[in-house]
């Protein structure tokens, strides 16, 4: 066919066939249409953590509307919003995020909020994170899980009983996870073909080259790389096999193959109490088909938490912490008996501090605790930043990449060790 070929004949319009959609197209709050498949795929590009906290913030935005008999897009109530959180006890970096999440919110329904509001809402932020500084019962700041270092790593692992199916995989989860500084997203989505087992040539000072085992693990896509471009990770395997991520990966590849799994898929896959794996497991299968029998994000946090726990790196729930689910019902049922919103607010900011308190006494360990310790120490020895920042994925002008750099003098550089009076 030509470019001619498509030339109507006599000047009359070529007839069109019409095609009806299986979805209907939607329109959105602004009067424009977009095709449900456009849709769909604007709305999964963001994260599905995301998307479930913007939209648990706009409805508790809309809730406070109704409450308080606001309109949603009236001038002032999101400034008014902002400030009853801070009334409540929020933290200022909760504030912030919420703010964002409104501001978009209603940029998208063509009601954006006002170079004023959006000025203003600084200095109720800035008057919140005043409060938390001032305030003697909390540590101010966001609260950030504790690292975990190689020691602590040992203890963690060796809690696991490594001749089973289970305890072969959890293996497998820790120490890949430490090793490649992941964040708790990251592990579960590794397909088996990610993690390839290789072997290099390393060139000592005097020129010699030395064979290394070597494991380069590439992550399809993550949190700081929403256009799926790739990175890879390279780990040289370490000369402690209990700490080796090389040798825990060939033992958990060893149960698949003896399995019959040894297939595309999941290289990270669930196992239920009855010993089954992957696909062949109990339990609610995953939406996503080609993630079927695999681990999730909650599983890798759950694994991390199980093994300090049972390294007693952080403590087993006290009775005090057993009954903070009562006082947040305790707290909310008094909040909805008060007279008044600042009684209300009262009590809840009351509940919030005495709950931010406690859990700032005891170690806090997550999925998150192993990126930042492994980030940790590999600056600790000497690790030039950039070849840091290079095997973590963050990029050098990261502000979250700075979060992790502990810039402390170390003590026997202390300047004042050099007074003449230290001990």
């Amino acid at each position: 066919m030509t470019s001619t070929d498509l030339v109507p004949v006599n000047g009359r319009a070529a007839a069109v066939r019409r095609r009806r959609r299986a979805e209907p197209d939607i329109v959105s709050p602004t009067g424009e249409r977009i095709s449900a498949s456009a849709a769909r795929k604007l709305t999964n590009a963001v994260p599905r953590s995301s998307r479930n906290a913007r939209a648990s913030r706009w409805r508790s935005y809309a809730l406070w509307c109704a409450t308080y008999d606001w309109a949603e897009v009236e001038p002032n109530a999101v400034l008014s919003y902002l400030s009853d959180l801070g009334d409540r006890g929020h933290p200022a970096n909760s504030i912030e995020a919420h703010f964002s999440t409104l501001r978009a919110m209603r940029a998208i329904q063509g009601e954006p909020l006002s170079d004023k509001e959006i000025k203003a809402r600084q200095l109720v932020i800035r008057h919140r994170a005043g409060e938390e500084a001032d305030d003697p019962l909390v540590e101010p700041g966001p609260l950030q899980a504790d690292a975990v270092d190689l020691d602590e790593l040992r203890l963690m692992v060796r809690t696991l009983d490594r001749t089973t199916v289970r305890g072969k995989r959890d293996a497998a989860v820790l120490l890949i996870a430490w090793w490649m500084a992941a964040r708790a997203s990251e592990p579960d989505r590794l397909n088996l073909r990610d993690a390839k087992i290789t072997t290099v040539q390393i060139e000592d000072e005097n020129g010699r080259k030395t064979a290394h085992q070597a494991l380069i693990i590439k992550i399809r896509r993550s949190k700081a790389d929403q256009a799926a471009r790739g990175q890879e990770v390279r780990i040289l395997a370490p000369a402690d096999q209990e700490l080796c991520p090389i040798h825990a990966l060939r033992a958990w590849l060893h149960v698949l193959a003896d399995d019959g799994q040894l297939t595309p898929g999941p290289l990270l896959r669930r196992i239920d109490r009855h010993g089954n794996i992957g696909a062949k497991a109990a339990g609610r299968p995953l939406k996503d088909d080609r993630r079927r029998g695999g681990i999730t994000a909650d599983t890798v946090n759950d694994i991390i938490k199980a093994a300090a726990r049972a390294a007693q790196l952080t403590p087993t729930p006290s009775p005090e912490e057993r009954a903070a689910a009562r006082a947040r019902q305790e707290a909310f049922a008094a909040a909805d008996a008060a007279r008044t919103a600042e009684e209300a607010n009262a009590v809840l900011k009351a509940w919030r501090t005495a709950r931010r308190a406690a859990r700032t006494t005891v170690r806090r360990i997550t999925g998150h605790s192993f990126r930042r310790g492994w980030i940790q120490q590999a600056l600790a020895v000497g690790n030039p930043p950039e070849t840091v920042a290079l095997h973590s994925r963050h990029s050098l002008r990261s502000t979250a990449f700075d979060a992790y750099r502990r810039e402390k003098v170390p003590w026997n550089q202390n300047p004042t060790r050099f007074l003449g009076l230290a001990a």
